[in-house]
């Protein structure tokens, strides 16, 4: 079965990391927007939850990657602190989506450790469906994520008057993955969103020089599953200066200083 949707690149080294890449399930903010011409700037899309679709994607995309037989060899996953990829990664990998809807998806007992990161997360600024609720409300639902690694309670990196700009969201991108290379980890699945996930790899084609097939750039569509590997001299030669933000800011504690997950 192929649930990578594009072709993957690299394959001859074996110095590389494999990297699942997953948008988010379908959310209410998506069928308000698209569906229903509802505004992004309307309050009652703040920090969307996944629409019924949404649960049923998510459950399909669970039953794939246990036929592939995923639970056995990915080690981690790094989600986005937004409750619709937070939903859409226990829904995949633990098999529920909150503690209040725990019987939404079958359980098995092979789960890679869920890490709630804020560096992965969507565009920010002005659509509250891209803000956040407060951590200490998202612990109480999604009891198997570790937010460890996120120092704000509150969401301080959200602005209600300036949207950031694509390359921004690309310069986090790529600290992202340098980050994710100095993991111990070989295979990792990261649950994140459309524009993040696509200006990432268009930054690693552009910026870094990979060469990505045209379908790798395009748009995710929801719960779509996309897979990449990234060589050791891909991540040696790129270097940080190039980037214009800081990973700190976004990821703690910093990329030098491993943090064991259990």
């Amino acid at each position: 079965m192929d649930l990578c949707g594009a072709p993957t690149l690299r394959l001859s080294s074996p110095n590389f990391k494999t990297l699942y890449l997953v948008r988010h399930a379908q959310g209410i903010h998506n069928v308000e927007l698209e569906e229903k011409g509802e505004s992004p700037l309307s309050p009652k899309l703040f920090d969307a939850r996944l629409s019924p679709k949404g649960l049923q994607q998510a459950s399909e995309r669970r039953k794939q990657i246990i036929e592939a037989g995923l639970l056995n060899t990915i080690e981690l996953v790094i989600t986005s602190p937004l409750r619709r990829a937070m939903q859409t990664s226990t829904g995949i990998f633990r098999g529920q989506v909150d503690v209040n809807q725990s019987d939404d998806f079958p359980k098995v007992n092979n789960s890679p450790p869920i890490v709630a990161l804020e560096i992965c997360r969507e565009r920010m600024g002005r659509y509250p469906c891209d803000r956040r609720e407060s951590i200490s409300a998202h612990r109480t639902c999604f009891t198997e994520i570790d937010f460890t690694m996120i120092e704000n309670d509150e969401d301080a990196l959200w602005q209600a008057d300036e949207r950031e700009n694509l390359e921004d969201v690309a310069s986090r991108g790529l600290h992202f993955l340098k980050w994710l290379w100095e993991r111990p980890e070989k295979e990792i699945a990261i649950v994140s969103h459309g524009i993040f996930l696509q200006q990432t790899l268009c930054a690693l084609h552009e910026k870094v020089g990979i060469p990505l097939e045209d379908s790798l750039l395009t748009r995710f569509a929801n719960c779509e599953l996309r897979t990449i590997r990234i060589e050791k001299s891909d991540m040696e030669e790129y270097t940080l200066t190039t980037c214009i933000c800081n990973c700190r800011k976004y990821v703690t504690p910093p990329s030098t200083s491993l943090h064991t997950f259990e």
